[in-house]
C-alpha cells in the first residue's frame, strides 16, 4: 500500500510518465483478428545491386523507421471508369464486441465499411460543393479498424510512407486524438492517381505512417554572426576529429554519422 499524499506538479509528472512513456499512443481493434500497427521499418523496397541506394543514407534510414505503420487488413481494389472510380467487391464487418445504447439493452456488434468515396452532393459530415467534388472524386477513405488514443497535449500525426512511391498516397493530417473521443476506427484518406485505371492495396500492406507528436510552441530564429561563428568552428573540429579525408577538400563522414547516430525507438506493447 501507498500512503495517501497529495501529489506535486513533480510527482504527478512522475506517475503520468511512468505509467504512460512520452509519445504513447494507444489503440483496441475493431476485432481482435485485425491488424495491429507495427513499428515501421528502415527499408521498404528490395533493391538489386549496386552501390548509391537511397536507403543507404542514414538520415534517410532513420525517417523511413520513425513511427508506428498502420496496415491494409484487406485486399481492396480501386477501378476507374470515365473519370469515375469504385471500389471493387466493398467490404462491410462487424466488431467482434457490443455496443448497447443503454444498461437494459444486450447490444450488438458495430459494422464498418472498410473503404469508401466522397459521396457527390454530400452534406454530412461536411458540405461538398459540385465542384470541389470533381478535384477530389479520386480521393477514397479507408478504414484502419483502429480506435486510437493519445495522452494528454500529444497528437497523432496520420502521413503517408516516407520516401515510398506508390499509385496512391495517405494524405497528411494531425489529428486531436487527445481529447477528440471518436466513437468509430479512424481511417486514413488516399489520393489515387488520376493516370492509372486499377489500383489494388494488398493485405499487409502499410497504409499509412502515425506518429505521435507533442502540443507545443516551436520557434525558429537565425543564428547571430556569433553564434553562427561557434557553429561553424565546432562542425569543422568534428570533421577534422571523425572524418576520413579522402582528397582535398573531401572527406568522409558516413561510417561515424552511423555510430554516432541516435535512433529513436518504436515499440507495439502487446
Amino acid at each position: 500500500m501507498f500512503p495517501c499524499l497529495p501529489l506535486t506538479p513533480a510527482a504527478l509528472f512522475w506517475w503520468e510518465h511512468t505509467r504512460y512513456p512520452p509519445g504513447m499512443l494507444h489503440y483496441f481493434k475493431f476485432r481482435q483478428d485485425l491488424a495491429d500497427p507495427v513499428p515501421a521499418k528502415e527499408i521498404y523496397v528490395k533493391r538489386g545491386a549496386g552501390k548509391g541506394w537511397p536507403e543507404e543514407c542514414p538520415p534517410i534510414r532513420a525517417a523511413n523507421a520513425f513511427g508506428f505503420d498502420l496496415l491494409a487488413n484487406f485486399d481492396v481494389t480501386f477501378t476507374q471508369h470515365r473519370g469515375q472510380w469504385r471500389v471493387e467487391d466493398d467490404l462491410i464487418i462487424a466488431s467482434d464486441f457490443n455496443y448497447a445504447g443503454s444498461d437494459n439493452s444486450e447490444g450488438s456488434p458495430l459494422n464498418q465499411q472498410y473503404a469508401w468515396f466522397w459521396e457527390k452532393g454530400q452534406k454530412l459530415p461536411h458540405v461538398i460543393t459540385d465542384n470541389v467534388y470533381k478535384e477530389i472524386s479520386n480521393q477514397a477513405k479507408v478504414s484502419s479498424f483502429l480506435f486510437l488514443k493519445t495522452d494528454p497535449n500529444e497528437l497523432l500525426l496520420m502521413t503517408d510512407m516516407p520516401n515510398l512511391h506508390r499509385p496512391w498516397r495517405s494524405m497528411t493530417a494531425l489529428i486531436d486524438t487527445d481529447w477528440y473521443p471518436a466513437s468509430y476506427p479512424w481511417h486514413t484518406v488516399i489520393e489515387l492517381d488520376r493516370s492509372e485505371k486499377r489500383i489494388t492495396i494488398k493485405k499487409g500492406e502499410p497504409l499509412c505512417r502515425v506518429i505521435p507528436v507533442r502540443r507545443d510552441t516551436y520557434f525558429a530564429g537565425e543564428m547571430s554572426p556569433e553564434g553562427f561563428d561557434q557553429f561553424f568552428a565546432r562542425g569543422q573540429q568534428w570533421l577534422a576529429t571523425h572524418g576520413k579525408f579522402e582528397h582535398e577538400g573531401t572527406v568522409d563522414i558516413t561510417r561515424t554519422y552511423v555510430k554516432q547516430q541516435i535512433k529513436s525507438k518504436f515499440v507495439v506493447m502487446r
